[in-house]
């Protein structure tokens, strides 16, 4: 999570929240964990993979993330 956090940091975002995941009454998904990350922009959010340190944290996140989903969602509806 350091990888991730010195992007953000870079970015100009942060993470709202984390928590487990317990399961789900429909689809098969197998998800540990969700994560809630606000970017002060579109823009700064599709720049991820572009900014130093991206390499790693990828390399890192492949190394113990097995299946990940990202979704885009209106963030001034949590701050």
């Amino acid at each position: 999570m350091r990888a991730l956090n010195q992007l953000l940091e870079q970015l100009g975002g942060r993470i709202l929240w984390q928590m487990p995941s317990f399961g789900q009454p429909l689809g098969g998904e197998k998800l540990d964990e969700i994560i809630a990350i606000w970017y002060p922009s579109h823009k700064a959010f599709l720049k991820l993979r572009e900014m130093p340190g991206s390499t790693e944290n990828f390399k890192l996140r492949g190394m113990c993330v097995e299946y990940a989903v990202l979704h885009r969602c209106p963030g001034d509806m949590f701050l």
